[in-house]
């Protein structure tokens, strides 16, 4: 009997046909999603960062680095691992190594525009043009994505996450560590990240929210007659509050906000808080698959109106909700009281209370989980460099890839698969074994017979291109 090479019954051999074998079967439906996007085209009208014409050309960096992050690939040296594709190689094209998407990334930086950056202090840098440029892009995606639906409204929900990073030039978080603190609005109905904002780690997360909104009304389609805003109270800025009270200039027309955000409890908001009697507060349930159930969560309308310098003449007042969580059984908090209070502020007053406050909390399950997607599913939570503007780039081709993802699921993939993380996408899809035949001038990629209707998706994203 032979020697066992392992503990299962089977040896390993050098693969010696000369056949072209990929591990990436369904990352060309990535690919192809680009193209039914127009992304070359879209890069190669405003992104511009070459100074000579031979090599890559934007367009090939940008689709190269979206498919190694949409593969698994979480840092630069990654892309690698595709270049040793073979299948790949024939079926996508030869990629840039590590070494040129850096100095692709690097065409992003102008230490320039960090002059006026303070050394003590916030600082929001002014964006260089190819990285603009890249915004653009993005804007005209979610453009292409929405055109045929024609929505009516767009609930986007802001929120600022931290990425740590070990460099030099990063700074310090509220965290403790060195890192940085991205924003991004992201809308609800139609999965997509309208825009991202990157920001030094010192950066407050309520620094100019009002900028980083109008910024996403301007990626929103024509068609938008309504705006939802959600957030965390971070965005409890009274000059954000002022203009979704009086609506924004969308496509040469006024069109409402209405939001729902988290406000700070400031002393005298808890004092309203505290003076309310105990038949105010009702029940706060959460909504489960068994229906809505009771927990220590209580909520209660209140009357409040903000100091007088953020009130304006006229202002129809805001409508406050309180919520207070009990503790556990009779004991009290660690802080010695008997309850914790928190409160929302809206313009929202057609909906019930309990209803509005969980229609607010929903973005906990939005913009946080596209986060955690953009940071750990992608690569957007391992920065590669020092320079601010390349990673700033980076982070953006990450929100970029989110989207072209979001827009294959909705657009070509059967409707169970649009809530799926990418850890089941790339077990199901991505990452199944394929091989690469020519025959008679035609090349042809064989896989696994009925894989999720692979056949069924390129010809939607065919009749996608068209729309």
């Amino acid at each position: 009997m032979a020697e066992k090479e392992g503990l299962l019954p089977f040896k390993l051999i050098e693969d010696e046909s000369g056949e072209a074998l990929t591990s990436y079967g369904g990352l060309p439906l990535v690919v192809e999603t680009c193209e039914a996007l127009g992304l070359a085209r879209l890069v190669k009208q405003h992104v511009r960062i070459k100074q000579r014409r031979r090599g890559y050309s934007e367009s090939q960096y940008v689709q190269s680095v979206i498919a190694m992050m949409a593969a698994g690939g979480d840092c630069l040296e990654d892309i690698e691992r595709l270049r040793s594709d073979a299948g790949l190689k024939l079926l996508l094209g030869e990629m840039p190594s590590a070494e040129a998407v850096r100095f692709f990334l690097y065409g992003f930086h102008d230490e320039k525009l960090l002059e006026a950056r303070p050394e003590q202090g916030a600082f929001i840098a002014t964006e260089t043009e190819p990285l603009a440029g890249l915004w653009e892009v993005n804007r005209e995606v979610v453009l292409k994505a929405s055109r045929k639906e024609e929505p009516k409204q767009a609930t986007i929900d802001q929120d600022a996450t931290v990425v740590e990073s070990h460099k030099e030039q990063s700074q310090m978080t509220y965290l403790g560590e060195r890192g940085y603190q991205p924003v991004i609005n992201y809308w609800a109905e139609q999965d997509l990240i309208l825009a991202d904002e990157f920001r030094d780690g010192n950066v407050p997360a309520g620094m100019d929210c009002l900028s980083s909104f109008l910024r996403a009304t301007r990626a929103l389609p024509q068609s938008v007659e309504t705006i939802y805003f959600r957030s965390d109270s971070a965005a409890y800025q009274h000059k954000l509050l002022d203009k979704m009270r009086e609506g924004v200039e969308h496509n040469g027309k006024q069109v409402p906000v209405y939001f729902a955000i988290s406000a700070d409890v400031s002393e005298a908001l808890r004092g309203k808080i505290t003076s309310l009697s105990e038949s105010a507060w009702k029940p706060l349930r959460r909504l489960t698959e068994k229906g809505l159930i009771e927990g220590r969560k209580e909520w209660a309308e209140l009357e409040f109106i903000p100091s007088a310098s953020s009130v304006k003449k006229d202002m129809k007042p805001d409508r406050y909700l309180a919520i207070r969580v009990r503790p556990w059984q009779t004991e009290l908090f660690s802080d010695g009281h008997s309850y914790h209070y928190y409160a929302v502020v809206t313009n929202r007053w057609e909906m019930e209370g309990e209803e509005l406050l969980r229609w607010q909390r929903e973005r906990c399950g939005s913009v946080e989980k596209v986060h955690d997607v953009v940071k750990n599913d992608l690569a957007g939570g391992v920065m590669p460099c020092g320079r601010f503007y390349a990673n700033a780039a980076w982070w953006r081709l990450n929100c970029l890839c989110y989207n072209v993802i979001a827009v294959m699921k909705r657009k070509a993939l059967p409707k169970s698969f649009w809530p799926v993380r990418m850890k089941a996408l790339r077990f199901h899809l991505i990452g199944v074994a394929g091989k690469v035949v020519s025959h008679a001038h035609m090349m042809f990629l064989k896989i696994t017979e009925g894989l999720i209707g692979y056949r069924e998706a390129r010809s939607q994203l065919v009749e996608f291109s068209r729309a």
